[in-house]
């Protein structure tokens, strides 16, 4: 009795296979998300990096910092700070408080509901008064 030539892959390879890309996928799919989410993060910091130049600039010019610095709809006077962030409004919520006006602001970024940044938050809080060793906090 002659065998014929057989074709094609073997059950246990198949398996062996399936089970290769499961171990693959069940590390790859973690890092990947991780890797998005530092990017969104970045976007957030890079906004945010926007508005500190901008508080800065209208330190130096008034001697006090402005929860106006940046806003929805800009007026001339928020306008003359140069603090563009059109781009990042699609995904983020930027908003500056200024509790004192001559020691410190924070902004805060939130991730705008509908968009992949749904859900984060980073947060940059600059203090003269008390230097913070990490002014950056975020989820």
């Amino acid at each position: 009795m002659r065998l014929k030539n057989q074709r094609g892959f073997t059950l246990m390879e198949l398996m062996v296979v399936i089970v290769i890309v499961a171990i693959l996928a069940a590390v790859a799919v973690p890092l990947y998300i991780n890797y998005v989410r530092d990017a969104q993060r970045t976007e957030a910091r890079g906004a945010i990096g926007a508005v500190i130049t901008a508080e800065q600039t209208q330190f130096q010019r008034t001697g006090a910092y402005s929860a106006d610095v940046f806003v929805r709809n800009p007026t001339p006077a928020t306008q003359a700070l140069n603090c563009d962030l059109t781009e990042a409004l699609q995904n983020w919520d930027i908003s500056v408080t200024a509790a004192t006006p001559t020691d410190g602001f924070r902004v805060v970024a939130t991730g705008v509901v509908g968009r992949p940044t749904a859900g984060l938050t980073v947060t940059y809080t600059y203090s003269r008064a008390t230097p913070l060793p990490d002014p950056w906090e975020g989820t």
